[in-house]
């Protein structure tokens, strides 16, 4: 089973105390996620990046690909980061990706010391993979290349993978307080999501099923609809409410007043813009 490497963002610009506390939450819902899906899996973490192994490396994927706060993840084959080793492992990594006629490109990146720069070392990677493949008629393209072998070390140990899978992205869930989100319709639907991926933790006010949510908030709590939503905010401790109004709603209907502050996601949205996240969300 390969080893998934996981990529998060803007989380890792926060001060060192900041970090260290969004990167725990975002480990502790990949965890969760995993146990709620019954796969058994071993997440450890390296500055900048977190790796998870599973016994179901698909079904990681899945949940992966739905957590808040994952950029892209890898799967990767890891080695050392003594030239020589990560030579021979990088060659036999390319060889099932390579055919006659193809062009490749090694990308290189590393972190820590090492007698090497991340341009020498992807130049004698690819030197290495152009001679053991000649008889392929393979040549090198920095441009576009028909393979990408990414190879990034990190201190003693290093990465081969050769596709990046993507992630929702935002902050991890559960970083940014809890919010009152109102669904009437689908735009609602949006509108909370959106305020998911910026970390807030969300009860819902819906009479509509939620089952949308599933993937990417397990367990989310609803609540019946009621005629006042600021109440049921600060009733359920919330900091804030969530309203799914465009901007013609705010200009015929005027701001929500109350003593919680109202987040409009969608206000700068037009109706092609909120079709298309629908979609990325039921897909």
């Amino acid at each position: 089973m390969p080893t998934l490497m996981v990529r998060y963002g803007e989380l890792g610009l926060k001060s060192p105390s900041v970090r260290r506390r969004f990167e725990n939450a975002l480990v502790d819902d990949i965890r969760r996620r995993h146990a709620l899906a019954e796969v058994p899996c071993v997440i450890t973490m390296m500055r900048g990046r977190i790796f998870v192994d599973s016994d179901n490396w698909r079904a990681s994927c899945e949940i992966l690909s739905h957590t808040f706060g994952v950029v892209s993840f890898s799967p990767v084959t890891r080695t050392e980061s003594a030239l020589e080793k990560l030579t021979h492992d990088t060659v036999e990594f390319a060889k099932p990706l390579l055919f006659d006629g193809a062009s490749f490109a090694i990308r290189a990146r590393r972190s820590g010391n090492h007698p090497y720069t991340s341009q020498t070392l992807a130049g004698v990677l690819g030197a290495a993979v152009l001679k053991d493949n000649e008889f392929q008629h393979v040549r090198v393209s920095l441009g576009e290349p028909d393979v990408e072998v990414s190879v990034e070390v990190r201190d003693t140990e290093a990465f081969l993978f050769s596709s990046a899978l993507s992630g929702p992205g935002g902050m991890p869930l559960g970083t940014q307080g809890r919010i009152f989100c109102v669904i009437e319709d689908e735009r609602g639907i949006a509108s909370s999501w959106l305020m998911m991926k910026r970390g807030c933790s969300a009860i819902v006010s819906t009479s509509e099923p939620t089952e949308v949510f599933e993937k990417w908030y397990p367990n989310l709590k609803t609540v019946a609809v009621e005629d006042d939503p600021m109440k049921q905010a600060s009733d359920s401790d919330c900091i804030g409410v969530c309203l799914s109004w465009s901007l013609k709603d705010l200009e015929e209907r005027g701001a929500v007043k109350g003593d919680l502050p109202v987040f409009y996601p969608l206000v700068g949205m037009n109706d092609d813009e909120v079709g298309a996240l629908l979609s990325k969300i039921v897909a």
